[in-house]
């Protein structure tokens, strides 16, 4: 197998696993919560199928894996939490904590990105060479990190990206959880959902224009 088949093998595999989370842990609940909740299900048991439901992909994810990866144990532990106090209470709104706790720690990692376009090196860099390693191998992403050292136009470019995406995960995490403790129970997965990917999407394609722009691809 030649490099550029490998890259696009290896590309492929991320973009499969993005899927299957997307799906299994957003779409497969949501679509359970409302199909309950169509068929008279109350929305306590709504919201409990839906949370462990994710939890067996989670589980499997780690398994198949052999390791528990941050984003696996975050996840895992989310889903425990919420389940434990919806035992504890029987409002509803308990078990969308995983709702909230989810954006907080999506805006928790805007704030890291905003922090380091000010303080060291900004967060795309360290991003952009792991992409570039997939893509290009080590040496190429090298070459492409190395520009940073010769390259003004490059910095400006990585800080600009590095503050778009920190200010729409902040911004996005900070309406998330607004929206968690102030909406109808029955209106937040959707709402929510639609909310984060709509603006997901925009910064995305942004984010592709820009680099194009900028010369900035890894």
């Amino acid at each position: 197998m030649t490099t550029e088949e490998k890259t696009d093998a290896g590309l492929r595999r991320v973009v499969r696993a993005n899927v299957r989370t997307i799906v299994f842990e957003v779409i497969v609940p949501m679509a359970l919560f409302y199909g309950l909740r169509a068929a008279g299900v109350s929305q306590w048991w709504a919201l409990m199928a839906g949370i462990l439901v994710a939890a067996p992909y989670v589980l499997w994810t780690i398994a198949r894996n052999r390791k528990i990866d941050l984003v696996a144990l975050v996840t895992l532990s989310v889903l425990v939490l919420s389940v434990v106090l919806g035992l504890l209470s029987d409002d509803p709104r308990t078990l969308v904590i995983r709702e909230g706790w989810t954006a907080a720690l999506g805006g928790l990692f805007g704030a890291w990105m905003l922090v380091s376009v000010f303080v060291g090196r900004p967060a795309q860099l360290t991003l952009g060479r792991t992409i570039a390693e997939v893509k290009r191998g080590a040496e190429g992403a090298d070459a492409w990190a190395g520009r940073w050292d010769t390259d003004a136009r490059f910095r400006r470019g990585l800080r600009i990206d590095t503050a778009a995406w920190g200010a729409v995960l902040l911004g996005s995490a900070v309406v998330h959880i607004v929206l968690v403790y102030t909406l109808p129970i029955d209106l937040i997965a959707l709402v929510t959902n639609v909310a984060w990917f709509g603006a997901l999407a925009v910064l995305i394609a942004w984010h592709v224009w820009y680099l194009r722009k900028e010369n900035l691809d890894a």
